[in-house]
C-alpha cells in the first residue's frame, strides 16, 4: 500500500515534489523503519537533464535521534543526477519535520526538553563519497557533526529543526527559481533625521511576485503561503480590511478610501520599512493548487530606526519589527501558520537580525497569547502617544523552527 505526500518547493509558482511512502512499516523490538521514495521530474525545457530521478529512502525511527538513510548512488550517477541528491535532502527534511509527525519526545516535568533533530545516513559503495558529501553539508551550515566516543569517535551528521529553516533553500533548489536570499552587503553606516545612526539597509522587495513561498501543513490546513510586497493596486483590499471592525478596533485607520490612499502611500515612502500581503493557496482532495487569496497585511521595519527604538533598551543594528492584521475572517484559524511563515522570513532574509519585536495593544489578548504560545515573551507594557503596549520579543536562538 503506497500512500502520496506532495511537497511544495519555495519557487515562484511553488513545484511540486511527490514523496511517496510504503505505509507498511517494518517493526522491531527498538526501532520502526519507514520507506520513501522522493520523485525528482524531469525537466521538459532542459534538454540537458538526466530524466526522472527517484530516491529510495528510509525513515529509521529510533529512541533519539531518528536516521534518515538516503543513497548516493543514483541511477545515472553522472554529476546532474548527483544534484538531485541535494534536493532531495532538502524534500526529505521538510517531510520529515512537517509532514513525517515527528514528536518531540517526552521527557518528565522540569527535565531537559531535547531538540527537534534526525540524523542524515548516507548510502554508497564509496564510504568517502558518504564522508565527503556529508563534510559539503557541513561547509553549507546544515549539518553539525557529534562525536560518538563509544564508536571510535564516528562522527554523526546531525540536522537539527532550528538550523535547517535558518538555511537558505536556493543553496538545495538551484536549478529550479527558489526564492534567493542575498547574502548581507559589507557594513556602511549612515544617518536618518539626521542623528538616528544605523546600517544602510538593503532595497526591499519591490516587484509585484512573491518573495516568499512555504507549504504549511498541519491537523488544520493543508495550503500553501506566499509573501509579496504591497503597492497602490491593492488599495481597494486595504480600504475593505481596514474598515472591518474587528481590524479597525485595534489599527484605528477605517474610514474612507482616502484615509487608506495616504496610508499606503506613507507605507510605500518609508526609508525604514515595507509592506507586504500574505496570501493561501488551498490544496484539493489531489493536493493540487487551487486559488491564491490574500489574507494578510504586514508591515516589516527596522527598529532602529523606527520610533519603538525610543522605548527599548539594546537594541542591536539589525533587529526588526512587525506590524500585522488578518483582514479575512476565514484566515483566522491559521494563526501559527501565518506567524511561523513571518518570523521564518525575517530570520532568513539577513542573518544578522537576532530579534523580532511586536508591540500590540495590551488588551489584544488574542494576539498576545498566541505570541506567548508561540515563544515570543514579554519584556514591558509602555505608553506609545497612541496607545498602550506590550513589548513582545523573540530571539532567534530561540527559535525552534518552522511547526
Amino acid at each position: 500500500m503506497v500512500e502520496h505526500n506532495i511537497i511544495y518547493l519555495p519557487t515562484d509558482p511553488p513545484v511540486a515534489r511527490f514523496v511517496r511512502l510504503n505505509v507498511t512499516s517494518v517493526s522491531n523490538l527498538e526501532s520502526q523503519s519507514q520507506a520513501f521514495e522522493i520523485v525528482i521530474p524531469s525537466s521538459p525545457t532542459d534538454d540537458s537533464d538526466p530524466g526522472e530521478v527517484v530516491i529510495q529512502a528510509t525513515l529509521e525511527r529510533t529512541v533519539s535521534p531518528n536516521r534518515l538513510h538516503l543513497p548516493l548512488n543514483v541511477p545515472n550517477g553522472d554529476a546532474q543526477s548527483l544534484s538531485a541528491v541535494g534536493e532531495a535532502v532538502w524534500v526529505a527534511l521538510t517531510w520529515y519535520f512537517q509532514r513525517a509527525g515527528y514528536q518531540q519526545p517526552l521527557t518528565p516535568k522540569g527535565n531537559p526538553c531535547p531538540e527537534s533533530c534526525v540524523e542524515l545516513v548516507f548510502k554508497s559503495d564509496s564510504p568517502a563519497a558518504c564522508a565527503q558529501f556529508a563534510t559539503h553539508l557541513e561547509e553549507l551550515g546544515l549539518v553539525e557533526f557529534e562525536i560518538q566516543l563509544e564508536e571510535n569517535n564516528v562522527f554523526r551528521p546531525l540536522v537539527f529543526a532550528s538550523t535547517f529553516w535558518q538555511i537558505q533553500p536556493e543553496i538545495f533548489l538551484p536549478k529550479l527559481g527558489a526564492h534567493r536570499y542575498l547574502p548581507p552587503k559589507p557594513l556602511r553606516y549612515t544617518l536618518s533625521n539626521g542623528v538616528i545612526r544605523h546600517p544602510k539597509r538593503p532595497l526591499p522587495p519591490t516587484v509585484k511576485s512573491p518573495f516568499y513561498t512555504r507549504h504549511c501543513v498541519s491537523e488544520k490546513i493543508n495550503s500553501v503561503f506566499k509573501l509579496r510586497p504591497v503597492d497602490m493596486s491593492d488599495l481597494d483590499l486595504i480600504h475593505k480590511w481596514m474598515n472591518n471592525l474587528r481590524v479597525a478596533e485595534f489599527w484605528g485607520e477605517q474610514g474612507p478610501i482616502e484615509h487608506q490612499k495616504k496610508f499606503l502611500e506613507k507605507c510605500l515612502s518609508s526609508q525604514h520599512s515595507f509592506a507586504a500581503i500574505g496570501s493561501w493557496n488551498d490544496l484539493d482532495e489531489e493536493e493540487n493548487l487551487t486559488l491564491w487569496r490574500d489574507a494578510c497585511f504586514f508591515d516589516i521595519y527596522w527598529v532602529k530606526e523606527d520610533h519603538l527604538a525610543r522605548y527599548v533598551n539594546d537594541i542591536k543594528d539589525w533587529d526588526r519589527g512587525v506590524h500585522l492584521l488578518v483582514g479575512e475572517d476565514w484566515a483566522r484559524g491559521r494563526s501559527t501558520a501565518w506567524l511561523d511563515s513571518i518570523v521564518h522570513y525575517v530570520f532568513l532574509a539577513d542573518p544578522r537580525t537576532q530579534s523580532l519585536y511586536l508591540e500590540p495593544r495590551v488588551d489584544n489578548d488574542l494576539l498576545i497569547r498566541l505570541l506567548l504560545r508561540y515563544g515570543f515573551y514579554k519584556v514591558k507594557d509602555f505608553s506609545f502617544p497612541h496607545k498602550q503596549a506590550a513589548l513582545m520579543k523573540l530571539d532567534r536562538e530561540c527559535w525552534r523552527g518552522c511547526h
